[in-house]
């Protein structure tokens, strides 16, 4: 069943060749925990995401009624509650076309273990960093301490989630906080980019900090992931697809600016082996390696609103596609993909300060006292982030030929990948998205500010 669907059902999410299943029982189970008065009485379904928003899970918003009646009370209490279930795609085709199982895979590691264990080690850490400011301990440099609370320096910027397991998530519905998406087509305005690079340093820091605190548990967590993609096995399986990447993009590039000739022959032996670069990009290692987003784009970030117009909070959302890989591949992944070139021109260097603040409040706090040590001093650090942007910025080109197309087109243009089908996939699917000339200025754009500023 696609994303296109938009009839609502009673009690039965799944037909019944899905590979999840959903009933009333299993709801019962996960909300009683939280409410042990709790009786659901039914629930509803309808579309959680529209065409072009997502390719690689189902989604689907669940609006459940029900009532409590705590103990000895014969008054019942109405109840209702939303959530969002993120399941396997049913058909098998689609599944394996996108390798879907094994990136839901990451997503329940990361749901299940590497966000209980950043959120219990953030707060172990500033916890003690408290403790130590308190008793005036001999810290090998003075640490200013909020609490968490009042610092929002944990990173907590996700959905709260209620179950995951490798075939199933069920998660907080952000809707009703009042969060909402951006607009695709628009993009990220330089105030949305710097709220998401602030939630990223955060994220970033945990990782970095972590590593520092417990190298050999980090190493697992990392080796519970999976390259969703840039792995040197998929070459194959994803060579065609690419190819026709790079051809878009080459030639988007050649229609807007002919006279380029020095630039085309540039990006054409860059795109030679566009896939292989993307590989060996993902897999250097490097001093600033944590566990990235991997999919840091428009669709994937939500924000609140306060009523003075200001961004209140951001949420990430979509985690399938985490890595183990230098943080400055979200960042190029999220700049790239998600702003146009005039933006760029004169935010860029703010935006990447931005970040760098961030990230070294954050790491004060976390490796408590231990800045220095680690990573020399706050301008080091800041060199030592622009040198692995200027190399990663590739990446966010390699990424921008596939998501810039997906992004600027109409919801009626997007490709409509969950079709039915029975063949057998053995490749991915391709998806002829119609060219429009705002990702052929934007693929452009990049492509111009790459070669110029000597970064390809």
């Amino acid at each position: 069943m696609g994303l296109n669907g938009s009839e609502s059902r009673k009690d039965s999410i799944t037909s019944s060749t899905s590979s999840s299943h959903l009933d009333l029982e299993l709801l019962q189970r996960l909300f009683v925990k939280f409410e042990p008065d709790l009786t659901i009485d039914s629930y509803e379904e309808a579309q959680g995401s529209g065409r072009g928003d997502n390719y690689t899970a189902a989604l689907f918003r669940i609006a459940l009624k029900g009532h409590t009646q705590p103990a000895g009370s014969s008054k019942k209490l109405k109840w209702e509650k939303s959530v969002i279930c993120k399941r396997l795609p049913d058909c098998k085709i689609k599944r394996e076309a996108f390798k879907s199982e094994a990136l839901f895979r990451n997503e329940v590691v990361f749901y299940n273990t590497i966000m209980p264990e950043y959120i219990d080690f953030q707060r172990r850490q500033m916890t003690s960093v408290a403790r130590a400011e308190t008793r005036g301990t001999d810290c090998e440099e003075p640490v200013q301490w909020e609490s968490p609370t009042e610092s929002g320096d944990i990173f907590q910027a996700v959905p709260q989630c209620y179950l995951a397991r490798d075939d199933l998530l069920v998660l907080e519905d952000l809707r009703v906080r009042s969060f909402t998406m951006p607009n695709r087509q628009a993009g990220l305005g330089s105030k949305q980019l710097e709220a998401v690079l602030v939630e990223l340093a955060r994220f970033h820091a945990t990782s970095l900090a972590y590593k520092q605190r417990h190298p050999s548990e980090f190493q697992k967590l990392t080796k519970a992931l999976v390259e969703g993609i840039f792995s040197q096995a998929n070459a194959e399986w994803y060579r065609k697809y690419y190819d026709v990447l790079t051809r878009n993009a080459i030639q988007m590039v050649r229609q807007t600016v002919p006279e380029k000739k020095e630039h085309l022959a540039k990006l054409e032996e860059f795109l030679g082996n566009c896939f292989g670069h993307l590989v060996e990009l993902v897999n250097r290692e490097s001093k600033l390696s944590v566990i990235c987003h991997g999919d840091c784009w428009t669709n994937n970030v939500l924000f609140r609103y306060g009523e003075d117009g200001a961004i209140a909070e951001t949420c990430l959302v979509d985690f399938q596609l985490i890595r183990y890989g230098s943080l400055a591949l979200d960042l190029a992944y999220l700049i790239y993909c998600c702003t146009d070139g005039a933006l760029r021109k004169t935010n860029l260097q703010h935006w990447l300060q931005t970040y760098h603040r961030q990230l070294v409040r954050s790491l004060r706090l976390l490796l408590a006292g231990q800045f220095e040590r680690v990573f020399g001093t706050e301008k080091l650090l800041w060199e030592l982030i622009n040198e692995e942007f200027k190399v990663c910025s590739r990446f966010g080109l390699g990424t921008a030929m596939d998501m810039l197309p997906i992004s600027t087109c109409s919801s009626e243009e997007a490709p409509d990948l969950y079709a039915s089908g029975t063949e057998t996939a053995t490749t991915p699917p391709e998806l002829n998205v119609p060219p429009n000339e705002m990702c052929r200025q934007k693929m452009t754009d990049l492509v111009l500010e790459l070669i110029d500023g000597g970064m390809l």
